[in-house]
């Protein structure tokens, strides 16, 4: 990383430059690589600053979209995939309030986040000026934390300031991670014009100038768990007759790496969420398609898990949580990098905060003497292995007959293609539920890094979000996202479309929310009219996507068979990695259809389970 010169701040054509080039500097001293802009007027000296300040540091990356939504997740997604927070810079006003729905998926899943909004002087707050708002604490409890900057003041030392930033991105990236706001008020000029300061104002931050490093050093966060807090998880294994390890959410691939092997030695079985990183791969120890055997609770009777050891997020699956509940463990402990409370069944025994890693080495030191494989693994495993030969004659007999693709095969094929080291990013409704219930598991070795907006859920953003993770991560990502939320984010793809790192979007079209065509409302039993349902839970639309591709300058395809879709994918992700670029892939399916594809592979899978 180059370092500007002491020189290039004194130069500063005026105070409002200047704390703008500092604020800058120091993000970049911090870590800070990415930085995601909304052009305005307030934001002026921010952008001047960060202009400089990408022509004077290699690596430093700018993210220009006019939409304030679009690039907050944007910063999201990249935050995601890197774990570092990335800078949203925008003007005043109703553009701030356009950070809210990714600040929210931040603060409920822990994503580092730092957000730059200038903001008018106090003088033309609340007297009805252009473009003010009430900007401070305009976010609520979602930030981890917040300050009102005032306007660039010579009599402010330059330390504050300094102090204030590095705080600033230590609080976003320390556990429990999240937004931080810093709302910066500017007064007039707010263009680089001559305004001369005291040559004598940098003096406080004369060392700091002379130097490369961050104002204040933090040293790095890693929370280890007590000797005694170790022995008691251990003799809590140990003792159980069926133990069981549920893995939800993890961040990274040491994660995921430190989880299988502390499993290993422990000869406990596994069973993973989508987004732990363990469902997509056929690695020791894990149950791939545990849920689909939860299709018939009843087959663990007898043999239920007694001790259940819970590492990192929360789970997309339904099923498993209900059967959790009904089991009620005598042991659940939770072992998570936050310190929030992710126990919908009210069940968790003993909650340890702790760095993952660090914590399953330790666990992985204390693993000797552990009893042989239990009853309720060898009856899961094959349960497990069970539905999966239906699921891959499933496949092999749509492909063999070129059906029409459906959302379950498109599931599957995506699955059986993605390359390993690549990149999957899950929109909610179906496709991340269609994803863990129903991908193939890939035999060989690898990481497939993936990504889901899980925090609140919402459908809001995902387009932005995967664009951003596929910058983090380096590699092309395929998103599979449905109709509604491509359209709810149609401003994204012209993010997709300019990002350095490709994306295969591929756009589930099923004119409507797919999702509520599998809900108590949409039967007879509700009593509702066919329009009713239609107009306020089916939404029909009558969009095609292929207009919006074009708008974007992406390549489109609309495959209609099986064997067309697996030709589509496999030379999307060819031209992904050999073009470097983007492909819009749109299936078609109808909603009624899905359900009934659905249903009919669950009673094919619960019609093998009871005859074993």
């Amino acid at each position: 990383m180059n370092t500007a010169s002491s020189a290039t701040f004194a130069q500063s054509e005026n105070l409002n430059i200047l704390w703008a080039r500092l604020m800058i500097e120091e993000c970049i001293r911090c870590g800070v690589r990415m930085f995601c802009v909304s052009p305005g007027s307030r934001s002026t000296p921010l952008a001047v600053a960060l202009q400089r300040a990408s022509e004077e540091h290699s690596g430093v990356q700018i993210v220009v979209g006019t939409d304030e939504r679009a690039a907050a997740f944007y910063a999201l997604g990249y935050a995601r995939a890197t774990r570092i927070p990335a800078v949203l810079l925008c003007t005043s006003g109703t553009a701030v309030a356009n950070y809210l729905p990714a600040v929210v998926e931040a603060a409920q899943d822990a994503v580092p986040m730092l957000l730059l909004t200038a903001d008018r002087p106090p003088e033309l707050r609340d007297n009805g000026a252009n473009q003010t708002i009430r900007q401070p604490h305009i976010f609520g409890d979602y930030v981890r934390w917040e300050f009102d900057i005032p306007c660039p003041s010579e009599e402010i030392s330059p330390a504050f300031l300094l102090s204030t930033v590095s705080h600033a991105v230590f609080r976003a990236s320390t556990s429990p991670e999240g937004a931080v706001h810093l709302n910066c008020q500017f007064r007039e000029p707010l263009a680089p014009t001559q305004k001369a300061f005291s040559p004598d104002y940098l003096e406080p931050a004369q060392k700091w100038l002379e130097s490369s490093h961050s104002w204040t050093i933090h040293a790095p966060s890693v929370i280890t768990p007590f000797d005694a807090v170790i022995r008691n998880i251990a003799q809590t294994l140990a003792s159980a007759q069926n133990p069981l390890i549920s893995v939800g959410r993890l961040n990274t691939r040491s994660e995921r790496d430190a989880v299988l092997q502390c499993a290993y030695m422990w000869r406990m079985p596994i069973v993973a969420d989508v987004a732990s990183g363990l469902r997509l791969h056929d690695v020791p120890n894990t149950i791939p398609y545990f849920d689909q055997t939860l299709l018939l609770p009843e087959m663990y009777d007898g043999i239920k898990p007694d001790a259940v050891l819970h590492i990192g997020g929360t789970f997309t699956s339904k099923r498993l949580l209900q059967w959790f509940a009904a089991i009620q463990p005598t042991s659940y402990i939770a072992i998570e990098h936050s310190p929030f409370r992710h126990d919908a069944n009210h069940q968790v025994t003993m909650r340890v905060q702790g760095d993952i890693v660090a914590t399953m080495n330790r666990l992985y030191k204390a693993a000797s003497g552990m009893n042989t494989e239990s009853a309720f693994a060898v009856k899961a495993f094959h349960a497990s292995q069970e539905v999966e030969s239906i699921i891959e004659s499933y496949i092999a007999e749509a492909l063999n007959a070129n059906t029409a693709i459906s959302e379950i095969t498109a599931t599957m094929l995506v699955s059986k293609h993605i390359p390993s080291e690549s990149g999957l990013f899950l929109s909610n409704s179906m496709p991340v539920r269609d994803m863990d219930m129903l991908a193939l598991t890939q035999h060989e070795s690898g990481f497939i890094h993936v990504g889901t907006n899980r925090g609140a859920s919402g459908i809001d953003g995902i387009l932005a979000t995967a664009a951003g993770f596929a910058e983090g991560i380096k590699k092309p990502v395929t998103l599979m996202i449905g109709d509604l939320a491509l359209i709810h984010d149609t401003n994204s793809l012209l993010l997709a479309a300019k990002n350095k790192t490709p994306l295969i979007i591929i756009a589930i079209n099923n004119n409507g929310g797919g999702i509520f065509s599998f809900l108590p409302v949409a039967s007879d039993n509700a009593g509702l009219s066919t329009q009713a349902f239609e107009r306020f839970w089916g939404t029909p639309h009558g969009v095609s996507f292929k207009a919006l591709a074009e708008f974007a300058d992406i390549r489109y395809e609309a495959p209609t068979t099986t064997q067309d879709f697996e030709t589509s994918y496999k030379q999307a992700l060819e031209r992904s990695l050999g073009e470097s670029s983007s492909t819009l892939i749109e299936i078609r399916t109808d909603r009624t259809a899905n359900v009934q594809e659905h249903k009919a592979l669950q009673a094919l899978i619960i019609s093998c389970l009871q005859a074993l």
